[in-house]
């Protein structure tokens, strides 16, 4: 069957997480420590003059170095940056929507099962009737409030829950109502993929929404990893190493501003003793 996960973060996931966070806050406070040692290395190498014709050619770089250029690389990273923090928040939204439909306004949902992703062979229905609007594994979807029950029709898409989770399928039957069920109508459902209908009938107040053919194709499985645990901890790391490389960087060069400085007061000594001579 076709599943949305219906929980925000499962018992698993939270043990997920918090191994991982672990195994975070370890590395990082490793990193930092490797980080520390590789800086006062550096420092103890600018300050005894062992780094001299490199810091001269780093600084005859930079000054030819255009502003425009500089002002360009902050922008790539700065446009790298938002769009990597906006991905973040919309999976963080899309996961928290993701049992909820508004009227009028569409929801996304990533698709986790490829019941829908082919046409079976023995459902003629599909081929007589030109249903090719499969979706695949890790498409994402828009999804829209459920019509009322008069304007469902034979052969829709539909998001329907069972046993708390959400299934995705195609209306392949409508019975009305009879002996049987006087006051409802039975929809029977199946994926396009599937061999056999869903077990049991599906009623209208089990429907939560449906599927017109908006979709976006394998974007879902980067906003599943962004909602994994694993993706969160991505976002720390990148926050990370946004903080400290600048930092060091400018620690580095002060050093290294420096250093040149007491390069070229010597020479500067240097030239005015032979001058004297």
């Amino acid at each position: 069957m076709f599943y949305f996960g219906s929980d925000f973060m499962s018992d698993f996931d939270l043990y997920v997480f918090f191994l991982c966070l672990i195994v975070f806050i370890l590395l990082t406070g490793l990193f930092a420590y490797l980080i520390g040692v590789i800086l006062k290395q550096t420092l103890r190498l600018i300050r005894a003059g062992l780094e001299d014709d490199a810091i001269r050619q780093s600084f005859m770089k930079r000054k030819k170095q255009k502003t425009a250029l500089k002002v360009l690389d902050c922008l790539v990273s700065t446009v790298c940056c938002v769009i990597l923090l906006v991905a973040f928040v919309a999976s963080l939204c899309i996961s928290a929507r993701q049992d909820s439909f508004l009227a009028g306004v569409p929801t996304l949902k990533v698709v986790t099962s490829s019941s829908m992703a082919s046409k079976y062979k023995e459902n003629t229905y599909l081929y007589d009737n030109q249903l090719d609007d499969q979706v695949k594994l890790y498409d994402l979807l828009v999804t829209y409030e459920i019509p009322p029950e008069n304007e469902l029709k034979l052969y829709d898409i539909v998001i329907y829950e069972i046993d708390g989770k959400m299934v995705l399928h195609r209306i392949i039957g409508i019975e009305e109502p009879n002996e049987e069920h006087p006051d409802q109508r039975y929809f029977l459902l199946q994926g396009d993929a599937l061999e056999r209908p869903d077990r049991f009938p599906v009623l209208y107040s089990q429907m939560r929404g449906i599927y017109r053919g908006e979709s976006v194709p394998f974007v879902g499985s980067f906003i599943l990893f962004m909602q994994s645990p694993a993706g969160w901890l991505c976002i720390l790391l990148v926050i990370f190493a946004l903080v400290a490389t600048p930092i060091l960087e400018k620690h580095i060069r002060r050093e290294e501003q420096k250093r040149l400085e007491i390069v070229e007061l010597n020479q500067e000594s240097q030239c005015q003793y032979a001058a004297d001579k």
